[in-house]
């Protein structure tokens, strides 16, 4: 067959074939290409895109990089050296592009240069040019890499290095040829450390033909010596990828087994409860193969469309051994890691290639036959339409959803908790979506953890020097009452009731900000599918003192110096924008109180009254007092400053003010800022900047 002249109609038949794959690809891979909902286990594309956050915020690009989902200490879950993150950080800064852009944009240029060294590969088999489109558009038009060369996820760059080394591989064991043995080792070496999983399936028809080089040298009688050339060629080309390996592996790997909840993750972990690494006896199993059969059927076509067109193959004897040869490592690689491939689909990202490579040739072979040209013609079109109809059944479903990913109360938390603080995460596993979207760093307590009191003592110690602003609590673990108290008792979190709740959870906020949030969802259309609990807000909120520990108050008060040491907030304590800044509410009853510094000259306050509250003429402020007094031992105080603006009848009090006042300090003294109501608290929406003393 492949020897086998190709026709002029066979050629444009080909190619038109290929044309329309192609773009049919790019519209599916950019169909809602800006939408930041990530469909598709959005679970794991979060940790992907947890990791690209904080080194884009941090600008970490080292590889002791944080992944702050499973509590201190944040560097805690190396899976990956971070290659495509750092792609999609770069990317997003070049560009000016969100996260999840620039994310897809690297997924897809990874896929689509995939091709050309597939394409190189099919040439190596030996057949020609215009044959080799045929599997090239069964792989563009496959659901699997229409929907996940578009997701937040390192597969399709891994997949591209894979199929380079394998390229460079057979090139430098047939030549050898230095040049392609350097292209082997450094993208051999990206693809182990970026995910090894992906690379072990290429891996596979590598070994294969390197085991058939040794064999023909066998066979020919060329001596030992040039089996040990074969040999060292082959292993030169892998050596360093898997030292490489090896290292990150031993670097890695105490990380994840010192911390109290990442230790499921080490390499053993992974590679025998997720992976099932050549765990034989599950692959006898009728679950994992019902499993395995439907995500055929989701990420490829009907079994049945898979199982005629191989036999098909096996059945025409020109094709029979290419069919079985290139089909071979998409079957290999399940048995490898059976677990991971049966509830994963995005794992099957890095063999299906395989499979098309076999259907193929099937197709290629029944081109040569002699049945009637238009049975042929539907017979070559008939798993390409397999494929369109499995994507729009499933895939393009998810891919149809308009959302921006997370939840209501994900995008409260990130508006109105503050930047630093910590929330907890419980009935989530390590489904790293709330953390992501809220912005926030997190303890997840994995499932089942909730009721290991051992290990929530020692989390729960290694945040004492942090603010935890919320307890996230979903599914079940909303009715785990021990659990729920356990938290409120050790970070002071209001749990008499939820703060607010949402279709499958429960979010309970500390003291704090609870009053605040509720006040904000009462009056905010903003943020829809929440709930307040029953009889919230009926009673007026009780001020009370909160103080806070001096590295808390630092994060909590980024744009104080000195920090407060106390505040009191009638209306509970949040954190507003206001234009691309955020500031402080403190409508009134408003304290702060904190400690100058010695020989301090001048106080700087920048402040003002949100144009909201007095731009109607019907309903606004009256005005609101800033003052500040300074509080001597005892009941000694005097008076430092006071303004009453009152912006509605006076527009100079308008707008952003910033007041230098002159101070000296007196021993013993503590400043407090204060707001006050003029005759009402009516609209007196007030807010703090900054406040300086120095």
């Amino acid at each position: 067959m492949d020897s086998s002249p190709v026709s002029r109609k066979e050629r444009w038949l080909l190619t038109g074939l290929f044309a329309v794959a192609l773009i049919y690809s790019l519209y599916g891979v950019t169909y809602n290409w800006t939408m930041g909902f990530m469909s598709g286990h959005e679970f794991r594309q979060a940790h992907t895109a947890i990791v690209a956050y904080y080194i884009d915020k941090q600008n970490n690009f080292s590889l002791l990089y944080e992944v702050p989902i499973f509590g201190k200490p944040w560097v805690s879950l190396l899976l990956e050296v971070p290659i495509y993150e750092w792609a999609v950080v770069l990317l997003s800064r070049l560009t000016g592009w969100p996260h999840i852009v620039a994310a897809r944009t690297v997924s897809a240029a990874c896929f689509y240069l995939t091709l050309p060294a597939i394409w190189l590969l099919l040439g190596r088999l030996g057949l020609p040019k215009p044959r080799r489109l045929l599997p090239l558009a069964l792989i563009l038009s496959a659901p699997l890499y229409i929907y996940y060369s578009r997701a937040f996820l390192m597969d399709s760059m891994a997949l591209m290095f894979s199929a380079w080394w394998l390229l460079a591989f057979v090139r430098a064991m047939d030549n050898r040829c230095w040049r392609w043995l350097a292209l082997a080792v450094v993208t051999g070496t990206a693809a182990a450390v970026i995910k090894s999983a992906v690379w072990a399936a290429w891996l596979v028809p590598g070994a294969a033909y390197g085991a058939w080089l040794l064999w023909r040298d066998a066979r020919t009688r060329a001596g030992w010596m040039a089996g040990l050339k074969t040999t060292a060629w082959g292993l030169a080309t892998v050596v360093v990828a898997l030292l490489a390996l090896r290292a990150w592996v031993a670097y890695t790997d105490p990380i994840k087994a010192a911390h109290a909840s990442a230790w499921i993750f080490t390499s053993k972990n992974l590679t025998q409860g997720n992976w099932g690494l050549f765990d034989l006896g599950v692959l006898f199993s009728r679950e994992l193969w019902g499993h395995l059969l439907h995500c055929w059927e989701q990420g490829i076509m009907s079994r049945w469309f898979i199982f005629a067109g191989l036999l098909l193959g096996l059945a025409l004897p020109a094709v029979r051994w290419k069919v079985l040869g290139t089909a071979a490592p998409f079957f290999l690689a399940q048995f490898m890691f059976p677990f991971a491939y049966a509830y994963q689909d995005y794992y099957f990202y890095a063999c299906a290639v395989f499979l098309h490579a076999g259907l193929g040739y099937a197709l290629l072979g029944l081109i040569d036959t002699r049945l009637p040209r238009w049975l042929v013609i539907l017979l070559v079109l008939a798993p390409f339409a397999a494929q369109v109809r499995a994507y729009w059944q499933d895939y393009r479903v998810g891919q149809s959803i308009w959302h921006h990913g997370g939840y209501s109360f994900t995008e409260l938390l990130r508006d109105h908790t503050p930047e630093d603080s910590v929330i907890i995460v419980a009935g989530a596993d390590w489904a790293g979506v709330t953390p992501l979207y809220a912005q926030r760093k997190a303890l997840m307590v994995r499932n089942g953890l909730e009721h290991d009191r051992t290990y929530l003592e020692r989390a729960f110690q290694d945040l004492q020097d942090e603010e935890v602003c919320a307890l996230v609590v979903f599914n079940d673990v909303r009715k785990n009452r021990a659990f729920i108290d356990m938290v409120a008792a050790r970070f002071d979190i209001d749990v008499t009731q939820p703060t607010l709740s949402f279709i499958t959870a429960d979010v309970y906020a500390s003291r704090t900000y609870s009053k605040g949030l509720q006040l904000i969802l009462k009056n905010s259309r903003k943020y829809p599918q929440l709930e307040l609990p029953p009889g919230a807000l009926d009673d007026e909120p009780v001020k009370g003192v909160i103080t806070f520990p001096a590295e808390m108050a630092r994060r909590t008060f980024p744009t104080f110096s000195p920090a407060p040491q106390r505040a009191s907030f009638q209306f509970g304590m949040d954190w507003l924008m206001h234009g691309r800044q955020g500031v402080l509410s403190v409508h009134p009853d408003a304290d702060l109180w904190l400690e100058p510094p010695a020989g301090a000259k001048e106080i700087r306050w920048s402040y003002g009254i949100f144009a909201g509250a007095y731009e109607n003429p019907a309903a606004h402020t009256d005005g609101v007092e800033f003052i500040v007094q300074g509080e001597g031992p005892g009941d000694a105080s005097r008076l430092i400053y006071r303004r009453l603006l009152d912006p509605a009848r006076n527009p100079a009090d308008r707008g952003d003010q910033h007041e230098v006042v002159p101070y000296v300090p007196v021993p013993g003294e503590v400043l407090r800022f204060s707001t006050r109501p003029f005759e009402h608290s009516a609209f007196d929406w007030a807010y703090t900047i900054k406040i300086e003393v120095k």
